[in-house]
C-alpha cells in the first residue's frame, strides 16, 4: 500500500480515507482470486548465458593467468588473486597465518604507515581471506588510482614485509586460547565460539587444526615464512581477476608492467589430507552465563566430487540452506518461534575434509527442543522424498538465482572464472552446472542426504547455561 502525505484539510482526509478503503478492497479481491500454480503460469525456462572465457583470459610468459573485464558501471578498479595454498598446506602450524597477517601490512617498499596513508587517501579496501587450501587477496580502488593500486597490489603479493617485528606481533596476538574441557565455564557465549569449539573437536590432532599454541608460535622462524611465501606465491600457482571502468587493454598493460618480470618457480607438491571421522554421537557442553544458548551440530564433510555437488546443494537448500523457507527454519522459527535462525552450512576444502554443520540458538529452556527438531528434520530428509514444489524452488534458486549472480557484473565474471580455474584447472564443471542442477531428481536428493548426512555420529556442541 502506498504511503501518502496528508495535510490538515478535512476534505483531503476524506479523500485519502476513501482511497485507502478502495485499495484495501482491491487487495482483498486479489487475495480471493483463485491464482494458478506457478507450474501452470507458462514461465519459460531462464537461459543463463555464460560468457566465453576466451574473450577475457590472458596469460603472461611467466605462466601467470588471469581474466580482465571492462565494466564502467562503477568508477572503480578491482583486482583479485586466487593462490592455491592455505593454512592447511604449511609444514609448520601457524606459518601461513603469520604470512596472512604480514600481507595486510602492505608492500615492504612502502612500509605499514605509508601503506595505510595511501589506502586512506585512495579510499581503497584490501581484503585477504585464507582458508585451508586457498588464499584470496582483493584490492578495490577508484579508477583514477588504478595504476597506483595495481602497483601496490603486486607489491603485497610479490614483496610483503616479512620481518621479525611482524613475527613477534603474531606471537603476542595469534596464539589460540587452550581448548576448554567439556563442561568448562566459558566467558563469552556466541555462535562464533560454538563453531570454533566444534572445529577444534573435529580436527583435533589433524593437520587442519586451527589451534596454534605458544610452542607452535615460538618454533616459527622468519625463514619459515619466507620459504612458504617463495614456494607458493608464484606466477604458476595463482589466477588473477581484474575489472573496472578502464579499457581491458589498459588493465592488461598495468598487470603486465607489474607482473611480467616475476620469475616463475617449480611448485612443491601440495598433498591431499586424510579424512577425519567423528565418533558415535557425542555432546560437548560449555557453560556460559548469557541470555541464550548456541548450538552447533554436525560432522566432517568428505571431499565432494563436482558431479555429486548439485544434488548435495539442492538437498541442503531444502533442509537448511540459509534462507527463510527451509525445513529447519519453518519448523523452528515459523511454527514454534524458538529461534531467529536455524541453518545448514556446507564448507568445502579442496584437498581434504570439510564440515557440514547445523547452527541455531535460542532461550535455554528450548535448547533441547531445537536439537530434537534438527535431528528430526535430518532423519526425515534421509528417509522421505522431498516434494516436487521443494525441488522446483531449490533448483530455480540455485540456477536462476545464486548461479546467475556469478555473472551479474564485470568483477563477478572475472572473479568467477579465476576462482574456477584456480580450484579445478578447467571450466567443465562451471559450464555444466546448470544442466546438472536442473536434472537433479527427488531420488538424487534423498541419495545425497543418505550419503552425506550421518546423524548417528554427529557431534553436538552447546554453549549456554
Amino acid at each position: 500500500m502506498r504511503r501518502q502525505r496528508v495535510s490538515g484539510d478535512p476534505s483531503i482526509w476524506l479523500v485519502t480515507i476513501a482511497l485507502l478503503v478502495m485499495e484495501a478492497g482491491t487487495a482483498a479481491q486479489l487475495l480471493a482470486q483463485e491464482l494458478p500454480h506457478p507450474r501452470e503460469m507458462g514461465f519459460t525456462e531462464v537461459q543463463i548465458q555464460i560468457p566465453d572465457t576466451a574473450r577475457f583470459e590472458f596469460r603472461l610468459e611467466n605462466g601467470l593467468t588471469g581474466f580482465a573485464v571492462q565494466d564502467g558501471r562503477m568508477p572503480l578498479v578491482q583486482i583479485s588473486a586466487f593462490i592455491r595454498v592455505g593454512t592447511g598446506d604449511a609444514n609448520k602450524r601457524g606459518v601461513a597465518e603469520v604470512l596472512a597477517m604480514l600481507l595486510r601490512r602492505g608492500p615492504c617498499w612502502m612500509g605499514p604507515n605509508r601503506f595505510r596513508e595511501a589506502m586512506d587517501r585512495m579510499a581503497g579496501k584490501l581484503t585477504i581471506v585464507m582458508t585451508r587450501n586457498m588464499t584470496e587477496i582483493t584490492l578495490n580502488v577508484p579508477t583514477e588510482d588504478a595504476a597506483q593500486g595495481i602497483r601496490i597490489f603486486s607489491g603485497i603479493i610479490r614483496a610483503p614485509c616479512i620481518e621479525q617485528d611482524g613475527l613477534e606481533e603474531f606471537r603476542r596476538r595469534g596464539v589460540s586460547a587452550p581448548t576448554p574441557p567439556v563442561d568448562a565455564v566459558v566467558e563469552n557465549g556466541s555462535l562464533e565460539l560454538a563453531v570454533d569449539l566444534f572445529n577444534r573437536r573435529l580436527f583435533e590432532g589433524h593437520r587442519y587444526s586451527e589451534v596454534i599454541t605458544s610452542e607452535d608460535a615460538a618454533a616459527i622462524t622468519i625463514e619459515d615464512v619466507e620459504d612458504f611465501h617463495r614456494d607458493f606465491f608464484s606466477p604458476g600457482n595463482m589466477v588473477l581477476a581484474v575489472s573496472g571502468a578502464l579499457d581491458a587493454g589498459a588493465l592488461l598493460s598495468e598487470v603486465d608492467q607489474r607482473f611480467a618480470d616475476w620469475e616463475t618457480r617449480r611448485l612443491p607438491r601440495l598433498q591431499t589430507e586424510s579424512d577425519v571421522r567423528t565418533p558415535p554421537r557425542a555432546t560437548y557442553r560449555y557453560r556460559s552465563d548469557k541470555l541464550q544458548t548456541w548450538i552447533v551440530i554436525g560432522h566432517e564433510l568428505p571431499r565432494v566430487s563436482p558431479d555429486d555437488l548439485p544434488a548435495l546443494q539442492v538437498m541442503n537448500y531444502i533442509l537448511g540452506g540459509g534462507h527463510f523457507d527451509t525445513r529447519l527454519f519453518r519448523e523452528a522459527r515459523d511454527k514454534r518461534g524458538l529461534t531467529n535462525d536455524a541453518s545448514g552450512f556446507l564448507e568445502f576444502n579442496l584437498r581434504g575434509p570439510g564440515t557440514y554443520t547445523f547452527r541455531t540458538y535460542g532461550r535455554h529452556e528450548v535448547a533441547q527442543q531445537l536439537i530434537d527438531l534438527t535431528f528430526a528434520e535430518i532423519e526425515r530428509i534421509r528417509s522421505e522424498l522431498v516434494s516436487e514444489e521443494e525441488l522446483l524452488v531449490a533448483k530455480g534458486a540455485l540456477t536462476d538465482g545464486e548461479f546467475a549472480m556469478k555473472f551479474a557484473n564485470g568483477h563477478a565474471v572475472a572473479r568467477t572464472f579465476a576462482q574456477e580455474l584456480a580450484r579445478y584447472g578447467t571450466f567443465r564443471h562451471l559450464f555444466g552446472y546448470v544442466r546438472r542442477v536442473r536434472s537433479v531428481s527427488r531420488e538424487d536428493v534423498r541419495r545425497a542426504a543418505r550419503r552425506y548426512l550421518h546423524p548417528e555420529r554427529m557431534a553436538v556442541v552447546i554453549v549456554g547455561r
